[in-house]
C-alpha cells in the first residue's frame, strides 16, 4: 500500500492545467446540427447533451489524452481521443437505421464493439429490458450463446457457451466479484440496481483477467454519474403477478465542477411463484435489499472513484429435501406465502473498490484496490442455528499501463493479484468445504494495434495460484499458467470480420479437491482428488458481419478444446441412500456458434425483425455429452417504434418468441429435455410529453406454457419453470436541477 501511495504521489506532481472543451455535433451529410445528442467521456462517467443548435460544452475536462463518445437516435456512434491541445470539436455523425455498436470496456483499450478484437457482446440494461425479466441473468439470456442455470426465480447463474460457475468470472467496474460460486445452488451476486450495461466476453478470458476466467467473463457497467453540473432524482417500482413481486428502488446523482456522487437503494419481496395449473412452488420466496453509492473526484490529468454496495437477500430453497425418496408434490403447495421459512439461505455481500487513474499525452495508468465479502448462512432444521455459515473474503489489486507507441500501436502492460479466505463459522453444524485460501499473482502484456479498416491485438501473461488449508488437514498446493490471446478484426461501413484465438486455465477448487460428503442442494455424495490438475483451454472464434443499411447479418461460429476439464462422475455406490459422485478429469470439446440477423425495412422504419439462432455441442475424450449442456434455441423478436405524440405515449412494442428444441445430447446421470416455447410481450412508453414519467407493461409466457428448462436445478424433482406473468413498472424522474457553479 505504501509503495502505491508513492507512484500516485508520484503522477500527481507531473498533473498539468484543466481546460474547457465545447463544439458542435451535425449531421456527416446534410451538415445539419442534430439538437440533444449525448457527449459522453468515459474516463469521468459522465458527459452533456447538445442543444437545439447541436451545441455542447465541458468543462473542467482532463488536461492529458481521453475519449469522448458521441451519440444519437438514428446515427452511428462515434468514439474519438481527444488531445489536451484541443477546445473545439466539429463532430460529423453518419445516419444509420441500425445501430448496435456500444463502447467495450471489459478488454485492455476502449472501442465500439464494431472494431472490438475480442468476441464480446455488450447490451445496455434498457435495450434487454425491452421485455422486463424477473432477475438480471434472465435479461442477460437474451443474449446468443447466454443461458441462466436456475433454482426457481431467486438462484440464477450465468451460462457462457456451455460453462458456468468457477469457469465464468463476474466483473463490477473492474472489481472481481467473489461469491462462493463453485455451489450449484450459491446464485449470481449481482442485481439490477444501478446498472447501466453488461458487457459478456465469450470463451477464455485469462489474458486480462487471469485465472478462473476459462468460459468468459460477465462485466457489469454501472450508471453514469450526472451530467455535468446536474442533479438527478429518480425512483421506479415494479410489480410482477406470479410471485406478486414488488421491486422499488431510489436514486440521487450529482454532478458539480470536479465532484460527482450518486447513490441508489433498493428493496425487493417475492412470494412462492406460480406453475401452469395454478399450483405453487413451496419455500421459492426471496427477498433483498442494496445499496449502491460512488464518489468520483478529478483535478487536471487525475481521476479517483470509491465506490461501495451492500446487498443482502434472503433465498427459500425449492427443491431442498435430506431425503432420498421423494415425489414432485411434495415441493408444491395450494397457497402463495412470503414469509420466512426453512430451510433458506441468508446471504450478505460487501463489495468496494477504489481506482484511480492518471492520464497524459501518450500513456495512462490505472490502479485499482478492491474487497469483497460474501457471508452464506443456510438455514436447514433449526431456525436459529445455521447449518452452513461461511464467510469468504477477497483482497484483490491491479495496475495497468497503457502507452501509446506512435499512430498505429499501443502497449499494454499489468499486473494482477488477489487474497482469499473461506472460513466456516465455529456454530455452524456442516462443513461443505475447509476453511482455506487462495493467493493469486500475475502479469501480463500485449501489443494493440490499428492500421486503416484493420484491428489487431497480441498478448501473453503468467499467473501463479497457491491453494492451501487454514485448520484440520495439512494441504498446500501451487499452480502456475502461461496464456496467450491473438486477435485480428478489419471492420468498414458494411462489413466486419474478427479471428481469436485464446487461452485460460482454471486451477481446482478446494471442493473438488478434498470433498468429502453430502452435498443437499444436489442430493449427491461428493469426495473430491487430491491430484487434480487446472485446467487449461483454447478457443477458436470466427466473426463475420454483414452490415447493410437496412440489413445486419452475423455468423460466429466458435470451438473450445478444455484439457483436464473436471467432473463429477458417477459411480454404482451409494452411502446413507445418496448416490456417490467422484471428481474426475477429462479432456472436452465444445462447439457450436451463434447466427443472427436484424432486419429493418426500408419501407417501414418503426419496424425491427431480430433474429439469432444458438446452436452447442459438446464431448469428452470418449464421445460423451458434457453435463448441463444448454438447449439450442431460436430467438425471435418483433420491435415495433411508435412516434406517438400524445401525452400517453407509447415507444417500442416488443413481441418475442423463442423455441427450445430437444436435448437429447445429456450426461450419463441426466435425463433429455423436451422442447418448449415461450411467447413474451412488452411495451414501453410514457405518460406526458416530458417523459417524466416512464411505464413498461407486458407478459411473460404469454400462452401460460408448462416446461422445464434443461438447466433448471429443480428438473430432478420435475418442477416446472413458472407460468404466466403479468407485469407492470413505473419510472419517475422526480427532478433534474441544473447546479450553480
Amino acid at each position: 500500500m505504501r509503495y502505491l501511495l508513492l507512484v500516485f504521489g508520484f503522477l500527481f506532481l507531473k498533473i498539468g492545467f484543466a481546460q474547457v472543451l465545447e463544439g458542435t455535433i451535425v449531421d456527416a451529410k446534410t451538415g445539419e446540427p442534430i439538437p440533444y445528442a449525448q457527449v459522453y467521456c468515459l474516463e469521468l462517467h459522465n458527459g452533456t447533451t447538445s442543444d437545439e443548435d447541436g451545441f455542447w460544452k465541458l468543462e473542467q475536462v482532463l488536461s492529458g489524452k481521453f475519449s469522448l463518445q458521441f451519440s444519437a437516435v438514428g446515427y452511428e456512434s462515434r468514439l474519438i481521443n481527444v488531445e489536451k491541445t484541443e477546445s473545439s470539436l466539429q463532430i460529423k455523425l453518419e445516419g444509420a437505421h441500425i445501430n448496435l455498436d456500444e463502447v467495450i470496456v471489459s478488454t485492455s483499450v476502449s472501442n465500439l464493439q464494431r472494431f472490438n478484437t475480442s468476441p464480446v457482446d455488450a447490451r445496455k440494461l434498457s435495450e434487454l429490458n425491452n421485455i422486463q425479466q424477473s432477475t438480471l441473468i434472465e435479461a442477460l439470456s437474451n443474449i446468443p450463446g447466454v443461458y441462466n442455470l436456475s433454482t426457481g426465480n431467486g438462484i440464477s447463474k450465468p451460462v457462457i457457451r456451455g460453462l458456468s460457475g468457477m469457469r465464468v468470472l463476474t466483473v463490477q467496474n473492474g472489481l472481481r466479484i467473489e461469491n462462493q460460486q463453485w455451489g450449484g445452488d450459491h446464485g449470481f451476486a449481482l442485481n439490477e440496481l444501478g446498472v447501466n450495461k453488461v458487457e459478456v466476453i465469450k470463451g477464455p478470458s485469462s489474458l486480462i483477467y487471469g485465472a478462473d476466467a476459462l468460459g468468459g467473463v460477465i462485466y457489469v457497467e454501472d450508471e453514469p454519474y450526472a451530467n455535468a453540473n446536474e442533479n438527478v432524482i429518480e425512483a421506479s417500482t415494479k410489480f410482477e403477478s406470479n410471485s406478486m413481486a414488488s421491486i422499488n428502488s431510489l436514486s440521487y446523482k450529482t454532478s458539480k465542477n470536479h465532484l460527482r456522487f450518486s447513490v441508489h437503494g433498493g428493496y425487493f419481496n417475492r412470494a412462492d411463484y406460480r406453475i401452469p395449473g395454478n399450483k405453487f412452488v413451496a419455500n421459492s420466496r426471496n427477498s433483498g435489499s442494496s445499496l449502491k453509492a460512488a464518489v468520483g473526484y478529478h483535478k487536471n490529468n487525475w481521476i479517483t472513484n470509491l465506490r461501495y454496495q451492500f446487498l443482502n437477500s434472503v433465498i427459500g430453497l425449492p427443491g431442498h429435501t435430506h431425503d432420498s425418496v421423494f415425489v414432485t408434490e411434495d415441493f408444491l403447495t395450494n397457497n402463495q406465502r412470503r414469509s420466512y421459512t426453512i430451510p433458506s439461505q441468508n446471504i450478505t455481500n460487501h463489495l468496494a473498490l477504489w481506482e484511480n487513474k492518471f492520464y497524459f499525452n501518450k500513456s495512462n495508468v490505472v490502479a485499482q484496490v478492491g474487497f469483497t465479502s460474501n457471508r452464506l448462512q443456510e438455514f436447514e432444521e433449526k431456525i436459529t442455528i445455521p447449518g452452513i455459515d461461511m464467510t469468504l473474503t477477497n483482497y484483490t489489486y491491479s495496475l495497468r499501463w497503457n502507452y501509446q507507441i506512435n499512430d498505429y500501436f499501443e502497449l499494454v502492460a499489468g499486473t494482477q493479484g488477489m487474497i482469499q479466505q473461506s472460513q466456516n463459522a465455529p456454530a455452524a453444524l456442516d462443513i461443505l468445504i475447509t476453511n482455506s485460501s487462495f493467493s493469486d499473482a500475475g502479469a501480463y502484456s500485449l501489443i494493440v494495434g490499428s492500421y486503416k479498416l484493420w484491428n489487431f491485438k497480441a498478448g501473453a501473461r503468467y499467473d501463479q495460484r497457491t491453494v492451501a488449508t487454514l485448520k484440520g488437514l495439512d494441504f498446500q498446493k501451487q499452480f502456475e499458467g502461461l496464456n496467450y490471446a491473438l486477435g485480428v478484426a478489419r471492420s468498414s461501413r458494411n462489413f466486419t470480420g474478427r479471428l481469436n484465438v485464446s487461452s485460460g486455465f482454471r486451477p481446482p477448487h478446494i471442493s473438488e479437491i478434498l470433498a468429502n460428503g453430502v452435498h443437499h442442494g444436489s442430493t449427491r455424495f461428493l469426495i473430491g482428488d487430491l491430484n487434480l490438475a487446472a485446467e487449461r483451454a483454447t478457443q477458436i472464434d470466427l466473426y463475420l458481419a454483414a452490415h447493410g443499411e437496412h440489413l445486419e447479418i452475423i455468423v460466429n461460429p466458435f470451438v473450445n478444446i478444455i484439457n483436464n476439464f473436471i467432473y463429477q462422475d458417477p459411480s454404482n455406490q451409494f452411502i446413507n441412500g445418496y448416490q456417490v459422485f467422484n471428481f474426475q478429469q477429462t479432456n472436452a470439446v465444445l462447439s457450436g456458434g451463434d447466427i443472427a440477423f436484424h432486419y429493418h425495412p426500408h419501407l417501414a422504419h418503426w419496424l425491427h425483425l431480430e433474429s439469432n439462432f444458438s446452436m452447442l455441442q459438446t464431448q469428452d475424450e470418449f464421445g460423451n455429452p458434457l453435463p448441463q449442456i444448454p438447449q439450442n434455441r431460436i430467438n425471435n423478436t418483433v420491435k415495433v417504434d411508435l412516434n406517438s405524440k400524445n401525452n400517453f405515449k407509447i415507444n417500442t412494442l416488443s413481441l418475442q418468441y423463442a423455441y427450445y428444441f430437444n436435448q437429447n445430447n445429456v450426461s450419463a446421470f441426466e435425463t433429455p429435455t423436451q422442447a418448449f416455447s415461450l411467447l413474451n410481450l412488452g411495451v414501453v412508453g410514457s405518460f406526458d410529453k416530458t417523459q417524466k414519467l416512464e411505464f413498461s407493461f407486458g407478459i411473460n409466457n404469454l400462452l401460460n406454457e408448462s416446461y422445464i428448462d434443461h438447466l433448471s436445478r429443480l428438473k430432478p424433482y420435475l418442477i416446472n419453470n413458472p407460468g404466466r406473468n403479468f407485469y407492470l413498472k413505473l419510472n419517475y424522474l422526480i427532478s433534474k436541477t441544473k447546479v450553480k457553479v
